[in-house]
């Protein structure tokens, strides 16, 4: 038992340690860049496009909603699951009222997986309106530059 215990206290410290180790890479990576040069520079390192983006908090607005999304829905399914199991097994107290049976702690299960679902749904049609917003402003202007371009 002591065994098991080391081994997984050793392989939890290596990853912890890898984990720092990163995180130290990138602050001197940060830390030697120019004092001017830092945020912007990391900031557009973060976005793909082939223009330099001008909106540079966006790319992580995105992603901080792709993950925000993706931890309500494994959290959301669990918590039914746990919650609607609770109700089945011991009942719930509400007020006066105990809420307890089969039914009522299914329908907790369905009813939580399904919201859990509809909120992921909706953290990620954000997360991909913001990217239409950026994709329609970066061809608006290109389609601008062409139209008042000059002809030779």
């Amino acid at each position: 038992m002591k065994v098991v215990i080391f081994s997984l206290l050793r392989k939890l410290f290596s990853m912890f340690r890898k984990l720092f180790s990163m995180f130290h890479k990138l602050i001197r990576k940060l830390w030697l860049l120019p004092p001017c040069k830092k945020l912007d520079y990391v900031l557009q390192k973060a976005w793909k496009g082939n223009k330099p983006l001008e909106y540079h908090f966006l790319p992580y607005v995105t992603s901080v909603l792709r993950v925000l999304g993706w931890a309500v829905l494994v959290v959301g399914v669990i918590a039914s699951i746990v919650l609607g199991l609770e109700i089945v097994k011991s009942g719930l107290m509400v007020g006066k009222t105990e809420l307890i049976g089969v039914g009522l702690g299914v329908s907790v299960i369905v009813l939580g997986i399904i919201g859990s679902f509809l909120a992921w749904l909706f953290l990620l049609v954000n997360r991909e309106l913001i990217y239409l917003f950026i994709h329609v402003k970066e061809n608006t202007a290109s389609t601008a530059e062409r139209i008042t371009k000059e002809p030779d």
